[in-house]
């Protein structure tokens, strides 16, 4: 099953993996279940470990994007990781790939290289905006969704830091 490269997709066009990435349906299934499992086990770590986000915010960060990381690649597995990619490159997702992994690596280097528990926190933010822009994308009017509470949003912020 492929995903829709936007909404208005409806070309079933798949691209041939090189023989290597080849994976029987089980494989696939096994492979995304595995990557999901272990995104969720990061991410409930994450949660249990939120208290103490005040004072070890790198260590949440660290595995929050790990858990980020296996969450995008379960779907690489259960799609085929050619024709993911082609999805993730793809002039509607790109925006999303962009400010997703570029957040990732933004708060990996923050964490781990500049130790900025700041610059670590606000790359987490974005990292966590992505996800839900990502997730809101796929459902049904999800992007235009996603905009107008984007408007309203920064209509409220700008009012606010008018006032």
């Amino acid at each position: 099953m492929q995903l829709p490269i936007s909404e208005n997709d409806t070309s079933t066009n798949h691209i041939q993996e090189p023989s290597w990435f080849n994976m029987s349906r089980w494989d696939r299934i096994v492979c995304f279940g595995v990557c999901l499992v272990g995104s969720v086990v990061f991410f409930v770590i994450c949660f249990a470990l939120f208290p103490v986000l005040a004072l070890r915010p790198r260590k949440f960060a660290i595995l929050w994007s790990l858990g980020s990381i296996l969450f995008v690649l379960s779907f690489g597995c259960l799609q085929g990781p050619m024709n993911y990619l082609m999805h993730l490159i793809s002039l509607n997702r790109l925006p999303f790939t962009l400010a997703y992994f570029g957040s990732i690596a933004l708060t990996l280097v923050f964490s781990l290289g500049k130790r900025s528990p700041i610059l670590t926190i606000l790359a987490c933010v974005v990292q966590l905006v992505a996800a839900i822009w990502y997730t809101v994308s796929y459902f049904p009017m999800g992007t235009q969704g996603m905009r107008v509470a984007g408007r309203f949003g920064a209509r409220r912020v700008y009012t606010w830091l008018d006032s």
